[in-house]
């Protein structure tokens, strides 16, 4: 039933586009057979009221669910088909509305239409002779009408698929975004969707309501999952994947024969380091699926989209966020159905397209975090416009301000910058950002060329928003006074507000009276010297001051003496409170009992005392020598930091009443002699840092062991008067880091411990130690610890001894700068070792041969590198490594010349290779590096980084590799194509003696004519002809491939002669 509801949900749009004025108008102007629609909109009519029967019979006819299976395929089908009129008739609206192009273009395109016209009948002819055959199907299967019901104007309650059956024809005034947020709500309280635990903007489905999901979209969906037997079927309609960190053509080769294709979906939100897309997936796989309507390509490090983007006539949805795009194809333009363009964190993206106007659909255009220059001309023309995340002033007519004045659906959040290009108050005011009530989030920036301080009054006095606001935000404004409206109680819905760099203004508006405000910062205001009655607003309310609000912040306000206190019941519900860089700032705090977090940093003369603030959790005082650090009646607080106070010499008094603290951190308090006590007992402490204390000490008293019981983990930073460290008094220990401790020697467990209490540690970490000599005399029982690192620790002579049976548990050993070491200890390393790192150990590196690793079943990552007493001038050797190796990173070796061909190629499993800083490296060996490898990195390598490029030496070595990026930059399905004649491109012989083409060296990713990119498919002889490849191609013509004569036969290469204004660049 659920099933057919969707199927009927389809057929019901489809007949509501069929009625359209816009399509009815469409087929007149053109002199279509308008019975033609007539006709479609009959059969589908007719097959809708048998719906409801075949529903109940397809359960134990077979046939029937055979019939019904491949109705709704033609359903999507028609649908296709009206959307490309619907299309072409959206293609006439703009061109009527913006005449533009030479006249060997619009000639070209009038040659397109023309042949859509002649098209178009014989395609809907042959829609209605196919829908026809199910109607006279649905005799034969004895398929009857049921009355009472229609299944299109019922709203589904499963699984959502298809986009045409999620919402009607908006009604009540609805938008389309408002149906879709009531449709989904209404499935979340009937727990078809559940808020994820981890997080709250996500949701999944119970198992149980999946499986009832895919039953109902049949094989009309595919996900993709490790495993996965066989490849989409021609009828799936939605494919989704999990993003990798190199996504090639292979992994997509599952959806070659789905050529219906409509969404396009990555569902993988978990963000790695840099992820990459095949530019052939762009120009193979995407651009062959036409009938997308979504494409979703986030988070990967693409840097250009192929012209033939523009192909996809039929998409509504584009997500390009977060990749390295700097500008986007003019083809985009041509994109006339897009409503949804997302190109959010496109950080080098810095222009768009002159014609983006044209995409007279769109709704949603987010362009946060990009760093754009200007805004197209006249964006007022996108007239749908829902959300558009940034608007940049500019200083020409149609990029003016007024723009915004006819984009009433503004809705979300929105920054408008460069209001320095805002002439007078009157323009700002046509921006009628009063009347945009659905407005959420609202950010307005000045540039820094700002002069006029009474016109910039005037003209934020003229930027009032509706006060239906939330969220405000005002940045480099150079005003004196700040607007009549700002803090006016009618603003009832505003929830928090930020004021920043406002550098002119004398005094804070009065924002006391804000209902609903719950966070408020202001930061870098240097004239604002007193925050008094002015800022809590007009006395005589019956409400208190700032009655909501919750937290508070002042940064950076280097003029401000004196904050006044009312003592009226202000701040009643605060929270949290910052105070930062405020040095001039004198007097004490407000009273506030609610106080949960308390900060103050870099505020030297101010005064205040813990005692006022029962309810506090955290504290975190910085260069504040005023303040009271009094801690009785306050053992609430589990957080607690205290940073640069020189005087500080003992405070383990202080401590004692902190029974419920969980973190403590101490900083740059440099006469703390030590605070660890016997009469100390922090018995829920599980976090301690201690860093730049350079007096510490630690006590070795055993009967401290039953005072830190819950310590967990301890971090000591840069404390230089620590010679030992007492291990074993923290009996739940898992995590130690001695860092920068320059006078450490050693680990010591007192006599009287237990060594049980080893059992929780897991990861040791020393670094920059540089008196340590001895680890600990003897082995360490740590039968858990599973991380080992040493750095910098230039006298450390011996590793802890029977590591591979005292330490059974260890998975990652790292071990740099540590000159003296020579061996490994007797027994070797343990056996579940994953992950080995030695860079610059003169002496263990020079004994290599000793090392044993081939019996390290378990090791997966190996890093090697630096200076050795043998002149390592190959690497790696034979056997070194267990062939479980998929990880190699070859570091900092000065003598190495070549790598060793037979040391690699027993690297069956190696997927990742690092090569960084060898100066004399030449080359890699002939035999090429192994096929297994996914990715390499080559930095700081001079001498081979030129053989490694596309027309180097040593490329058809390392060809085959997905993924290489040298000296930072990807190589990524690049071709290199040698000299070619401008003029003419003709047949490609097997060997080339000095002709047109020299080189075809691994993918292609087009041509670029005069400025637009061309598709090329290309058919490569084997890979033993390279390196001259005799390649056959066919030219894909493009509406802007003007001027350019084709001879063409596919079976033949191809011959291009061109004008004299033709010039080619092959990439």
């Amino acid at each position: 039933m659920a099933g057919e509801a969707l199927l009927g949900a389809a057929v019901g749009v489809l007949l509501d586009r069929l009625t359209s004025k816009e399509l009815i108008n469409f087929f007149r102007c053109r002199k279509h057979n308008e019975r033609l629609l007539k006709k479609l909109k009959l059969k589908l009519l007719g097959l809708n009221k048998v719906l409801n029967d075949a529903e109940d019979k397809q359960i134990t006819d077979r046939a029937v669910k055979e019939w019904l299976d491949e109705l709704k395929d033609a359903v999507y089908h028609a649908e296709d088909l009206v959307d490309e009129i619907a299309t072409e008739a959206l293609r006439g609206k703009v061109k009527a509305e913006y005449q533009s192009g030479s006249n060997q273009v619009q000639s070209l395109i009038s040659s397109f239409t023309k042949l859509f016209d002649d098209e178009i009948e014989s395609k809907l002819e042959s829609m209605i002779d196919r829908l026809e055959d199910y109607t006279k199907e649905k005799d034969i299967l004895g398929l009857k009408e049921v009355a009472g019901q229609n299944w299109f104007h019922k709203l589904p309650t499963t699984s959502l698929v298809d986009e045409s059956c999620l919402v009607e024809k908006p009604k009540n005034n609805k938008t389309v975004e408002e149906e879709g947020y009531e449709c989904f709500h209404e499935l979340l309280s009937r727990s078809f969707f559940q808020r994820s635990n981890a997080n709250d903007f996500v949701f999944v489905m119970h198992d149980l309501v999946h499986d009832l999901a895919q039953s109902v979209v049949g094989g009309f969906c595919y996900r993709l999952e490790h495993g996965k037997p066989c490849g989409a079927s021609e009828n799936v309609r939605h494919f989704s994947y999990v993003r990798g960190r190199f996504d090639g053509v292979d992994k997509f080769k599952v959806i070659k024969n789905a050529k219906c294709l409509r969404t396009f979906l990555q569902v993988d939100r978990r963000t790695y380091d840099k992820q990459w897309l095949s530019k052939k997936v762009l120009d193979e796989i995407i651009s062959e699926l036409p009938r997308l309507r979504l494409l979703s390509l986030p988070r990967y490090q693409i840097e250009e989209l192929p012209y033939s983007i523009g192909k996809l006539i039929h998409l509504r949805f584009l997500d390009l966020s977060y990749n390295r795009i700097t500008q986007l194809p003019e083809s985009v333009c041509t994109l006339y159905n897009l409503e949804t363009l997302l190109l959010s964190n496109c950080h080098l993206l810095t222009t768009l397209p002159v014609e983006l106007v044209k995409l007279i659909s769109l709704r949603h255009l987010d362009l946060s975090g990009t760093n754009l220059k200007e805004m197209p001309m006249h964006i007022s023309r996108l007239k749908d416009l829902q959300q558009l995340t940034v608007f940049l002033v500019g200083k020409c007519s149609g990029s003016g301000i007024n723009e915004l004045k006819e984009l009433h659906s503004l809705c979300g959040a929105i920054t408008i910058a460069g209001l320095e290009n805002v002439t007078s108050g009157n323009d700002a005011l046509e921006a009628k950002l009063k009347e945009k009530k659905h407005l959420e989030k609202l950010a307005l920036e000045w540039g820094s060329t700002a002069e006029d301080s009474q016109k910039e009054r005037d003209v934020l006095e003229k930027l009032e928003p509706h006060t239906h606001l939330k969220h405000l935000h005002i940045k480099n404004y150079r005003g004196t006074k700040f607007p009549t409206w700002l803090g006016d109680q009618s603003f009832c819905k505003m929830e928090s507000l930020r004021l920043e760099n406002c550098e002119f203004c004398f005094s804070l508006p009065p924002l006391g009276h804000l209902p609903s405000l719950k966070e408020l910062t202001i930061a870098r205001m240097p004239y604002i010297t007193n925050v008094g009655h002015e800022f809590y607003g007009e006395s005589g309310f019956l409400s208190k001051p700032f009655e909501s609000l919750e937290t508070l912040r002042f940064e950076e306000m280097p003029e401000w003496v004196q904050w006044l206190q009312l003592d009226a019941g202000e701040f009643s519900r605060l929270q949290k409170l910052e105070v930062i860089k405020c040095p001039n700032l004198i007097g004490d705090l407000p009273k506030v009992p609610s106080l949960v977090k308390l900060t103050i940093e870099k505020c030297p003369g101010l005064v205040a005392s813990l005692v006022r603030a029962t309810c506090i959790r955290e504290v975190v005082l910085e260069e504040c020598k005023g303040v009271q650090f009094e801690t009785q009646g306050v053992s609430s607080v589990e957080n607690l930091k205290i940073s640069s106070f020189a005087s500080l010499e003992e405070f383990a008094s202080e401590l004692l009443p902190l029974t419920n603290l969980k973190e403590l951190t101490l900083e740059k308090c440099p006469k703390v002699l030590s605070f660890l006590e016997e009469k100390m007992c922090l018995n829920n402490l599980k976090e301690l840092s201690v860093r730049w204390c350079l007096k510490l000490e630690l006590p070795l008293s055993v009967a401290m062991s039953h005072c830190y019981t819950s310590l967990e983990k301890l971090t000591l930073f840069g404390c230089e008067s620590l010679k030992s460290l007492p291990l074993g008094l923290f009996p739940k220990l898992q995590n130690l880091s001695v860092e920068d401790c320059t006078n450490f020697e050693t680990l010591v467990i007192p006599e009287g411990i237990e060594l049980q209490n080893l059992t929780s540690i897991q990861r040791l970490n020393f670094v920059g130690c540089s008196n340590m000599v001895i680890f600990h005399c003897g082995g360490l029982p740590a039968p858990n610890l599973s991380y080992l690192s040493f750095c910098d620790c230039k006298k450390l002579k011996a590793l802890p001894e029977q590591m591979n049976t005292l330490l059974p548990s260890l998975e990652m050993f790292l071990l740099a700068c540590c000159p003296e070491i020579e061996s490994f200890p007797k027994g070797g390393l343990p056996s579940k070792l994953r992950t080995l790192y030695i860079v610059n150990c003169k002496k263990l590196v020079g004994g290599w041969r000793d090392w044993g690793l081939q019996r390290l079943p378990s090791l997966t990552r190996f890093a090697a590198g630096g200076e050795s007493e043998d002149v390592l001038e190959s690497f790696p050797e034979e056997g070194l490594l267990p062939s479980t190796v998929t990880t190699l990173w070859i570091i900092c070796m000065p003598n190495l010349k070549s790598l060793n061909d037979r040391g690699l190629q027993l690297l069956g499993s190696l997927k990742y290779m690092d090569i960084w800083n060898c100066p004399h490296l030449q080359s890699f060996p002939e035999e090429g590096l192994p096929s297994s490898l996914f990715e390499l990195q080559i930095r700081e390598c001079p001498l081979l980084k030129p053989r490694c490029h596309m027309e180097g030496e040593d490329w058809h070595k390392i060809a085959h590799i997905p993924l290489i990026n040298i000296d930072g930059e990807a190589v990524l399905d690049q071709v290199y194509l040698g000299p070619v004649d401008p003029t003419v491109v003709t047949n490609y012989p097997a060997q080339q003696e000095g002709g047109k083409i020299a080189v075809v060296l691994r993918k292609w990713k087009g041509i670029v004519l005069d400025g637009f990119a061309r598709s090329v498919k290309v058919c490569s002889s084997p890979s033993e002809e390279l390196p001259a490849i005799r390649a056959a191609c066919e030219v894909v013509l493009r509406l802007s491939l003007v001027g350019v004569e084709v001879e063409s036969d596919k079976k033949q290469p191809i011959s291009l002669s061109s004008p004299s204004w033709f010039h080619g660049r092959w990439c």
